[in-house]
């Protein structure tokens, strides 16, 4: 696959807290703490895609958006990260 093309990311700061809003898993157990946020898109795929990082980068999970707006609101929902805050 292809290397997608980054568009945004923050890095989540001590008021960016879960909310709750969804609960990510991986192999059944909770993923470990998110510290990143990058929104990406790869070649030939019109959607965007919300990644959830570690502090090095390592991703853990990824959720899909048919839209720049809808990812931003995903990750706003998520960790109240508000869309001037993303560099």
């Amino acid at each position: 696959m292809s290397q997608p093309r980054l568009l945004r990311q923050a890095l989540l700061q001590p008021q960016h807290r879960p909310t709750g809003f969804t609960q990510h898993t991986l192999h059944g157990q909770p993923i470990p703490p998110v510290r990143r946020l990058q929104i990406v898109q790869y070649p030939n795929d019109a959607g965007y895609y919300l990644l959830y990082c570690d502090e090095a980068g390592h991703v853990w999970t990824d959720t899909y958006h048919d839209s720049m707006e809808a990812a931003l609101a995903q990750a706003q929902a998520e960790f109240g990260i508000l869309p001037t805050e993303w560099e």
